[in-house]
Protein backbone atom coordinates (compact mmCIF):
# COMPACT_ATOMS: atom_id res chain seq x y z
CA UNK A 1 0.00 0.00 0.00
CA UNK A 2 1.15 3.44 -0.90
CA UNK A 3 0.26 6.46 1.64
CA UNK A 4 1.60 10.09 2.36
CA UNK A 5 0.42 13.25 3.25
CA UNK A 6 -0.07 15.86 0.38
CA UNK A 7 2.42 18.19 1.90
CA UNK A 8 0.98 21.72 2.79
CA UNK A 9 -2.31 20.26 1.92
CA UNK A 10 -4.84 18.70 5.16
CA UNK A 11 -5.00 15.54 2.46
CA UNK A 12 -4.10 11.98 2.39
CA UNK A 13 -3.50 9.94 -0.48
CA UNK A 14 -3.50 6.19 -0.40
CA UNK A 15 -2.71 4.31 -3.67
CA UNK A 16 -4.86 6.21 -6.33
CA UNK A 17 -7.43 7.60 -3.44
CA UNK A 18 -7.54 10.76 -2.11
CA UNK A 19 -8.67 11.57 1.20
CA UNK A 20 -10.08 14.42 2.75
CA UNK A 21 -12.04 15.61 5.67
CA UNK A 22 -13.96 18.19 7.32
CA UNK A 23 -15.47 20.41 4.71
CA UNK A 24 -18.39 22.15 7.01
CA UNK A 25 -20.04 23.87 4.10
CA UNK A 26 -22.43 26.47 5.00
CA UNK A 27 -20.12 26.81 8.36
CA UNK A 28 -20.95 31.36 7.30
CA UNK A 29 -24.50 30.79 8.79
CA UNK A 30 -23.22 29.59 11.80
CA UNK A 31 -20.66 33.24 11.63
CA UNK A 32 -24.12 35.36 10.57
CA UNK A 33 -25.94 34.18 13.30
CA UNK A 34 -23.50 35.03 15.77
CA UNK A 35 -23.24 38.46 13.52
CA UNK A 36 -20.20 37.79 11.63
CA UNK A 37 -20.43 38.17 7.70
CA UNK A 38 -18.19 35.79 5.65
CA UNK A 39 -19.41 35.40 1.89
CA UNK A 40 -19.51 32.00 1.12
CA UNK A 41 -16.09 29.97 0.45
CA UNK A 42 -17.46 26.70 -0.69
CA UNK A 43 -16.24 27.59 -4.42
CA UNK A 44 -12.84 28.45 -2.85
CA UNK A 45 -13.11 25.00 -0.70
CA UNK A 46 -13.93 23.75 -4.46
CA UNK A 47 -11.28 25.02 -6.40
CA UNK A 48 -8.92 23.72 -3.58
CA UNK A 49 -10.18 20.67 -4.03
CA UNK A 50 -10.00 20.80 -7.90
CA UNK A 51 -6.23 21.87 -7.78
CA UNK A 52 -5.34 18.86 -5.43
CA UNK A 53 -7.28 16.77 -7.46
CA UNK A 54 -4.20 17.72 -10.45
CA UNK A 55 -1.87 17.75 -8.72
CA UNK A 56 -2.47 14.22 -7.35
CA UNK A 57 -4.21 12.69 -10.09
CA UNK A 58 -6.49 10.53 -8.37
CA UNK A 59 -8.84 7.95 -9.63
CA UNK A 60 -11.28 8.33 -6.11
CA UNK A 61 -11.29 11.24 -3.82
CA UNK A 62 -12.82 10.10 -0.49
CA UNK A 63 -14.14 12.47 1.86
CA UNK A 64 -14.65 11.70 5.51
CA UNK A 65 -17.50 13.38 7.13
CA UNK A 66 -18.73 16.81 7.92
CA UNK A 67 -19.53 17.71 4.17
CA UNK A 68 -22.43 20.13 5.69
CA UNK A 69 -22.08 21.68 8.58
CA UNK A 70 -25.80 22.43 10.26
CA UNK A 71 -26.73 20.27 12.92
CA UNK A 72 -29.68 18.98 12.69
CA UNK A 73 -31.07 20.10 10.09
CA UNK A 74 -30.09 22.41 6.27
CA UNK A 75 -29.77 25.55 5.70
CA UNK A 76 -30.73 27.10 2.49
CA UNK A 77 -26.95 27.74 1.93
CA UNK A 78 -26.45 23.79 1.92
CA UNK A 79 -28.80 23.34 -0.06
CA UNK A 80 -28.22 25.43 -2.34
CA UNK A 81 -24.30 24.56 -2.46
CA UNK A 82 -23.77 21.22 -1.64
CA UNK A 83 -25.12 19.61 -4.67
CA UNK A 84 -23.59 21.53 -7.30
CA UNK A 85 -20.29 21.24 -5.88
CA UNK A 86 -20.31 17.64 -5.37
CA UNK A 87 -22.30 17.21 -8.65
CA UNK A 88 -19.00 19.27 -10.67
CA UNK A 89 -16.84 16.77 -8.20
CA UNK A 90 -18.16 13.74 -9.34
CA UNK A 91 -17.91 14.89 -13.33
CA UNK A 92 -14.15 14.78 -13.25
CA UNK A 93 -13.70 11.25 -11.21
CA UNK A 94 -15.06 9.07 -8.66
CA UNK A 95 -16.38 10.55 -4.98
CA UNK A 96 -17.52 9.18 -1.91
CA UNK A 97 -18.30 9.87 1.48
CA UNK A 98 -18.78 8.58 4.61
CA UNK A 99 -20.63 10.27 6.32
CA UNK A 100 -19.97 12.22 9.95
CA UNK A 101 -21.81 14.11 13.01
CA UNK A 102 -23.00 17.05 10.86
CA UNK A 103 -23.98 15.26 8.30
CA UNK A 104 -27.79 14.31 9.06
CA UNK A 105 -30.23 14.77 5.80
CA UNK A 106 -27.08 14.68 3.91
CA UNK A 107 -28.49 12.04 1.38
CA UNK A 108 -30.88 14.29 -0.01
CA UNK A 109 -28.32 16.88 -1.22
CA UNK A 110 -25.77 14.50 -2.80
CA UNK A 111 -26.37 13.48 -6.83
CA UNK A 112 -26.87 10.00 -8.10
CA UNK A 113 -22.80 10.47 -8.96
CA UNK A 114 -21.89 10.30 -5.76
CA UNK A 115 -21.39 6.91 -3.39
CA UNK A 116 -22.43 7.16 0.42
CA UNK A 117 -20.74 4.96 2.57
CA UNK A 118 -21.94 3.82 6.16
CA UNK A 119 -20.84 5.84 8.66
CA UNK A 120 -18.69 2.87 10.17
CA UNK A 121 -16.66 3.16 7.67
CA UNK A 122 -14.74 1.30 5.01
CA UNK A 123 -11.81 -0.75 4.34
CA UNK A 124 -9.41 0.82 1.45
CA UNK A 125 -6.36 -1.81 1.24
CA UNK A 126 -4.54 -2.09 4.46
CA UNK A 127 -6.28 1.36 5.84
CA UNK A 128 -9.70 1.36 7.57
CA UNK A 129 -11.55 4.98 6.90
CA UNK A 130 -14.03 7.00 9.16
CA UNK A 131 -15.00 10.35 10.50
CA UNK A 132 -14.19 9.39 13.75
CA UNK A 133 -17.11 10.23 15.94
CA UNK A 134 -18.67 6.87 16.32
CA UNK A 135 -17.54 3.13 16.97
CA UNK A 136 -15.13 1.52 13.46
CA UNK A 137 -17.00 -1.82 11.79
CA UNK A 138 -15.10 -4.40 13.55
CA UNK A 139 -13.10 -4.54 10.44
CA UNK A 140 -11.36 -2.30 11.59
CA UNK A 141 -8.74 -4.44 13.01
CA UNK A 142 -7.90 -6.18 10.40
CA UNK A 143 -6.60 -3.22 8.97
CA UNK A 144 -2.70 -2.06 9.51
CA UNK A 145 -4.03 2.06 9.92
CA UNK A 146 -7.47 3.46 10.65
CA UNK A 147 -7.87 6.96 9.34
CA UNK A 148 -10.44 9.46 11.14
CA UNK A 149 -11.43 13.44 11.09
CA UNK A 150 -13.61 14.84 13.29
CA UNK A 151 -11.14 16.59 16.06
CA UNK A 152 -9.75 19.24 13.66
CA UNK A 153 -6.11 19.07 15.62
CA UNK A 154 -4.51 21.84 16.04
CA UNK A 155 -1.49 22.92 18.54
CA UNK A 156 -1.36 26.29 19.96
CA UNK A 157 2.28 28.05 19.92
CA UNK A 158 2.83 30.69 22.31
CA UNK A 159 5.64 33.42 22.09
CA UNK A 160 7.66 35.50 24.82
CA UNK A 161 5.40 38.24 24.09
CA UNK A 162 2.58 35.74 25.21
CA UNK A 163 0.97 36.18 21.63
CA UNK A 164 -0.76 32.99 20.61
CA UNK A 165 -1.93 31.61 17.58
CA UNK A 166 -2.93 27.84 16.21
CA UNK A 167 -1.77 25.68 13.16
CA UNK A 168 -3.49 22.79 12.05
CA UNK A 169 -1.87 19.47 12.50
CA UNK A 170 -1.60 15.78 12.02
CA UNK A 171 -1.67 13.33 15.17
CA UNK A 172 -0.37 9.73 14.88
CA UNK A 173 -1.18 7.09 18.08
CA UNK A 174 -1.20 4.14 19.07
CA UNK A 175 -4.61 2.59 20.42
CA UNK A 176 -4.99 1.55 24.09
CA UNK A 177 -6.32 -2.76 24.26
CA UNK A 178 -7.65 -1.84 27.41
CA UNK A 179 -9.97 0.62 26.28
CA UNK A 180 -11.01 -1.33 22.78
CA UNK A 181 -11.80 -4.36 25.22
CA UNK A 182 -14.79 -2.92 26.07
CA UNK A 183 -16.32 -2.78 22.82
CA UNK A 184 -14.50 -5.41 20.47
CA UNK A 185 -14.68 -8.98 22.32
CA UNK A 186 -11.34 -10.32 20.44
CA UNK A 187 -8.43 -8.15 19.45
CA UNK A 188 -5.67 -8.69 17.54
CA UNK A 189 -1.75 -8.90 18.98
CA UNK A 190 -0.79 -5.85 17.10
CA UNK A 191 -3.82 -3.17 16.76
CA UNK A 192 -3.83 -0.73 13.74
CA UNK A 193 -2.11 2.89 14.08
CA UNK A 194 -4.29 5.48 14.34
CA UNK A 195 -3.45 8.72 11.98
CA UNK A 196 -6.06 12.09 13.17
CA UNK A 197 -6.08 13.88 9.79
CA UNK A 198 -6.67 18.12 9.45
CA UNK A 199 -9.75 19.68 8.98
CA UNK A 200 -10.11 20.99 5.32
CA UNK A 201 -12.17 24.20 6.01
CA UNK A 202 -9.98 26.88 7.50
CA UNK A 203 -13.70 28.27 8.71
CA UNK A 204 -14.44 25.37 10.95
CA UNK A 205 -11.66 25.98 14.47
CA UNK A 206 -10.40 23.39 16.15
CA UNK A 207 -8.93 21.54 19.41
CA UNK A 208 -5.57 22.86 20.57
CA UNK A 209 -4.47 19.08 21.60
CA UNK A 210 -1.08 20.34 23.60
CA UNK A 211 -3.53 21.23 26.24
CA UNK A 212 -3.48 18.74 29.16
CA UNK A 213 -5.28 15.33 28.17
CA UNK A 214 -7.85 15.67 30.64
CA UNK A 215 -9.03 19.23 28.80
CA UNK A 216 -8.85 17.61 25.92
CA UNK A 217 -10.93 14.58 26.31
CA UNK A 218 -13.67 16.58 28.21
CA UNK A 219 -13.95 18.98 25.15
CA UNK A 220 -17.86 19.55 24.28
CA UNK A 221 -17.56 21.79 21.50
CA UNK A 222 -16.57 18.86 18.91
CA UNK A 223 -16.81 15.73 21.01
CA UNK A 224 -13.54 13.70 21.00
CA UNK A 225 -14.52 10.56 18.76
CA UNK A 226 -14.21 7.30 20.22
CA UNK A 227 -10.81 5.98 18.78
CA UNK A 228 -8.55 8.99 20.10
CA UNK A 229 -10.26 8.50 23.34
CA UNK A 230 -9.04 5.34 22.95
CA UNK A 231 -5.29 6.18 21.66
CA UNK A 232 -2.90 6.72 24.16
CA UNK A 233 -2.73 10.35 22.88
CA UNK A 234 -0.11 11.64 25.31
CA UNK A 235 2.30 9.73 22.74
CA UNK A 236 0.96 10.55 19.74
CA UNK A 237 3.35 11.95 16.99
CA UNK A 238 2.77 15.86 15.66
CA UNK A 239 3.13 16.19 12.01
CA UNK A 240 2.60 20.25 11.21
CA UNK A 241 1.25 20.13 7.24
CA UNK A 242 4.59 20.67 5.58
CA UNK A 243 5.77 17.67 7.29
CA UNK A 244 7.51 18.57 10.23
CA UNK A 245 7.84 16.27 13.16
CA UNK A 246 7.41 19.10 16.31
CA UNK A 247 7.47 15.90 18.66
CA UNK A 248 5.26 13.30 21.45
CA UNK A 249 2.60 15.47 22.45
CA UNK A 250 3.73 15.35 25.68
CA UNK A 251 6.67 17.46 25.33
CA UNK A 252 4.81 19.87 23.65
CA UNK A 253 2.28 20.87 26.69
Amino acid sequence: MNMGMVLGKPALLINEALIIADLHIGIEFEYYKSGIKIPSTTEMIKNEIENLLKKTKPKRLIILGDVKHKVPGITKQELREIPDMLYHLGTKLQVEIIPGNHDAGLKKLIPSNIVLHPSKGIMLDKAFLLHGHCWPADEFLQSEYVIVGHEHPQIEFCDSLGYRFSEPVWLRAKLNKNALKRRYAHLPEKLPELIVMPRFNKLSGGIAFNRPISEIKRHKAFGIGTLVKSSKLDEAEVYLLDGTFLGNLKELY
